[in-house]
């Protein structure tokens, strides 16, 4: 009976060292496993994290490489004349946008109008003249010559007037308004041609189209006039009998704040050379392709499309120092503002880099 009890015995033994190895066999496999698995877990975070801060750092690059800068408004007052064409079309062609300005133009159909807004702080500049900027000076209004444009202003005689030649305008009348840029390139054009200031009977006629119609109606023998009613008046039938183009005179300029100048010179400066992209473009263009354009903002009656005529442009730049000097004289002499105004009081640079 011992042996078979000896048996049993060892039998149970042998079972439970078979089964315990067996349980720390898999313990074991366990732990391992688990121990995998957070491995791999944080090797995902660590992968996510660094994936995560590349995706940042990319954006932070996109958005380095790409700054959204804001567009710098420049606000322009002018009349409806044919110096305003290249500024209409710097919004027409796209390149307010290229140069990152908002260009807006204000269209004021008398100058008191378009002072009075400058005054006020409602515009950043204007397409005025010499004289204008005598004015605004003597006014205490620090305003500076930037660039030059290129309107002109027709010496024109009545159909009926029996004048045909400048050389017979002597003692004939003429409606102007007094004190200003007509007045200015009047006397000018009269200097050119041998002629004093009285050499003609100076009619004071604030108003271009009360002139235009006094020349209609022959009650009034001679006119200067700006675009579009020089052209409207030779349509009529005036007679065309030069014109301050014709002297070298470009007397009509853009010009702006100096506060606008001191804050915002960079933008002028992108505007005047947008401003040159688009007498370019109007030099080698022919008319048809942007006429509707022309008569719109010059003012040209429809029935003229088709006859209109634009000369080329010049890019702008400041104007000559002797022109400038010639008017602070002309203005001092009239009263208009100090005689002791420099061209550099007067202009500002913003071509120069």
């Amino acid at each position: 009976m011992k042996t078979p009890m000896k048996l049993i015995t060892l039998l149970i033994v042998i079972v439970f060292v078979f089964t315990g190895c067996k349980a720390q066999n898999t313990t074991t496999a366990s732990e391992d496993t688990n121990t995998n698995e957070s491995e791999t877990s944080e090797e995902t975070a660590e992968n996510n994290d660094a994936s995560d801060n590349a995706e940042t750092s990319d954006t932070a690059a996109a958005e380095e490489e790409s700054p959204t800068t804001e567009k710098t408004v420049i606000r322009i007052g002018m009349m409806s004349s044919y110096d305003v064409i290249p500024y209409v079309m710097i919004n027409e062609l796209g390149l307010s946008d290229k140069y990152n300005i908002e260009l807006k133009l204000e269209v004021f159909t008398s100058a008191k109008d378009r002072d009075a807004a400058f005054l006020a702080g409602e515009l950043d500049g204007v397409l005025t003249d010499y004289i204008g900027v005598c004015i605004y000076q003597n006014a205490n209004f620090d305003v500076k010559i930037t660039g030059i444009t290129d309107g002109d202003y027709v010496l024109v005689a009545g159909k009926n007037s029996g004048i045909t030649d400048i050389s017979n305008i002597g003692g004939r009348s003429i409606a102007i308004s007094e004190n200003t840029l007509i007045d200015y390139t009047l006397d000018q054009i009269l200097a050119a041609n041998a002629m004093e200031s009285n050499a003609v009977e100076k009619e004071i006629v604030p108003r271009i189209p009360d002139r235009v119609e006094l020349l209609r109606n022959d009650q009034i023998d001679l006119g200067l006039l700006p675009e579009p009613f020089a052209s409207i008046s030779l349509n009529d039938g005036a007679i065309y009998l030069g014109s301050a183009n014709d002297i070298g005179l470009y007397p009509a300029i853009s010009a702006f704040t100096n506060a606008f100048l001191d804050e915002k010179s960079e933008a002028v400066k992108n505007l005047y050379k947008a401003y040159n992209e688009a007498v370019e473009y109007i030099n080698k263009t022919d008319i048809t392709s942007y006429e509707d354009i022309v008569i719109k903002t010059v003012g040209y009656p429809e029935e003229m499309k088709g006859q209109i005529t634009i000369e080329p442009f010049r890019t702008s730049v400041l104007p000559p120092r002797e022109d400038v000097e010639n008017a602070i004289k002309w203005a001092s002499d009239k009263g208009l503002c100090s005689a002791d105004l420099t061209y550099e009081q007067l202009t500002f640079d913003v071509y120069t880099e």
